[in-house]
């Protein structure tokens, strides 16, 4: 497609160019959106089984190209090779495919009545969707918002972060090689201050689906209201507590599970465990575990097989994390490790495994969302302190509870105020299809994956229908 200036894309490995984009505007964007509408009526009007034929085709072809997908998605994310070929390019074909299923898998309803009359309960799709995709896990939260929408009758505008274009570029083009016609997927290029604003704006879309910081989700619901009312999905930020009582079970397992949820791509995502939350009596030995293994993680470049720590994903990123960290240590939190910025061999950017201790409520690092390797900790005496203290008053994406006791695990998964509740693990694995994922408070609303990341996308319509004779 064409646009104005060009958009050149660094890898976070190396900072090197790895190419460039053009930069999208009003123009592309209603391009965008006039081929969505246009694509609408019959992509709606297609049996439900011939949309699902098509996906099942099209996640054939990303599962025949994983190892270009995954290989484009590591060269400019933060996303080790080894799990974007083991991950995230097979499991994006496996979300096509569990969703091409959902297309004739959800029923209207027929309500009860008296004879004299009939209540039937439709399904529709909404009509154009956009779905904004940020640039942390870029495939996989792409295809959790093109795959449904469009099993589901949608026509879909993409607008990908400009840091991570390629992986989702591609798998769209894959989908109209597998016959998907023209128009129902759409991939726009550039800002999204710019082309982004004016997609969530455009008086032909009708519906958002959004991935990103608190802030941006702000923006784009005043946006969306601004261009007249329509309905906006939010998946953002998150600071998720790892809550660990004393009966925690293997302790080299809670370690293990704690170190991976912090570190895992540089700790840039919205569900990272970013709180540890940990009964007094085991916080030394647990924290002896941890510091070992942040101590043997190695930088290295996405696509190496060595390196265990992942590149942060731009200068901007690394300069707001050292912030944020600064002033959590300017307002009285110790460093027991870590708390600095490198540069590694390559010339990529890294920050260093952070243990911050002395953790407040009232401290940035508490309260605002790092985005990096960055793990603040909480001590406690008693059950009812330790579930308080991983309360959050801002974010509720998710969070873990480590215990033996499995009514304890139910009280304190019931009383955490978040979205996802692990117990004894941490993080989404691949397998996991059916259970929803979101946000409570300002980490969002509406819901990514399982049943209900399939059913936010159609609208219900009663129709009413009078039996009595005229």
């Amino acid at each position: 497609m064409s646009g104005g200036d060009a958009i050149e894309i660094l890898r976070p490995s190396d900072r090197r160019l790895s190419g460039t984009i053009p930069a999208g505007g009003q123009a592309e964007a209603d391009a965008a959106v006039a081929a969505a509408r246009q694509a609408l009526p019959a992509w709606a009007a297609l049996g439900p089984r011939r949309r699902a034929a098509l996906m099942q085709r099209w996640a054939d072809l990303v599962a025949l190209h994983v190892e270009t997908i995954a290989r484009e998605e590591s060269l400019v994310s933060s996303r080790f090779i080894a799990e974007t070929r083991a991950v995230d390019a097979p499991v994006a074909a496996e979300w096509i495919r569990f969703y091409a299923e959902y297309a004739d898998k959800v029923d209207g309803a027929v309500t009860p009545t008296d004879p004299s009359a009939l209540s039937l309960v439709v399904h529709e799709p909404y009509g154009v969707v956009v779905a904004i995709v940020p640039w942390n896990v870029p495939l996989v939260l792409a295809v959790w918002k093109i795959a449904p929408a469009i099993a589901a009758g949608n026509c879909v505008v993409v607008k990908p972060s400009e840091l991570t274009p390629y992986s989702i570029t591609r798998v769209a083009a894959l989908a109209a090689e597998a016959g998907i016609p023209p128009g129902v997927i759409n991939v726009v290029q550039g800002y999204g201050h710019t082309v982004g604003r004016t997609l969530v704006r455009h008086p032909d879309t009708a519906y958002v689906t959004f991935t990103g910081s608190t802030a941006t989700g702000i923006q784009i619901m005043s946006d969306a209201a601004q261009s007249g009312i329509k309905p906006v999905s939010l998946e953002l930020g998150g600071k998720s507590p790892q809550l660990v009582f004393r009966d925690h079970g293997d302790l080299d397992r809670v370690a293990d599970n704690v170190v991976w949820g912090i570190t895992r791509n540089a700790g840039q995502l919205c569900y990272a465990g970013t709180r540890l939350v940990v009964d007094r009596r085991v916080e030394a030995a647990l924290l002896d575990r941890i510091v070992e293994r942040l101590g043997r993680l190695v930088p290295g470049t996405t696509w190496s097989t060595r390196g265990t720590l992942a590149p942060v994903i731009s200068v901007a990123q690394l300069n707001k994390t050292q912030s944020l960290v600064d002033k959590t240590l300017a307002e009285g939190a110790q460093a027991a490790i870590g708390g600095k910025g490198f540069e590694g061999e390559t010339g990529g950017l890294y920050f260093q495994p952070t243990i911050l201790l002395g953790l407040r409520p009232d401290m940035t690092g508490f309260r605002e969302e790092i985005f990096g390797p960055v793990l603040g900790v909480q001590t406690f005496d008693d059950e009812e302190e330790g579930i308080a203290l991983a309360q959050h008053p801002v974010y509720g994406l998710a969070g873990a509870v480590y215990t033996r006791d499995i009514n304890k695990a139910i009280r304190a998964a019931r009383s955490l105020q978040a979205g996802t509740i692990w117990v004894n693990t941490w993080g989404r694995k691949a397998a996991d299809m059916t259970s929803p994922f979101g946000g409570y408070k300002q980490s969002g609303f509406g819901r990514e994956a399982g049943r209900a990341g399939y059913e936010r996308f159609l609208r219900s319509k009663s129709i009413w229908i009078d039996l009595t004779e005229p």
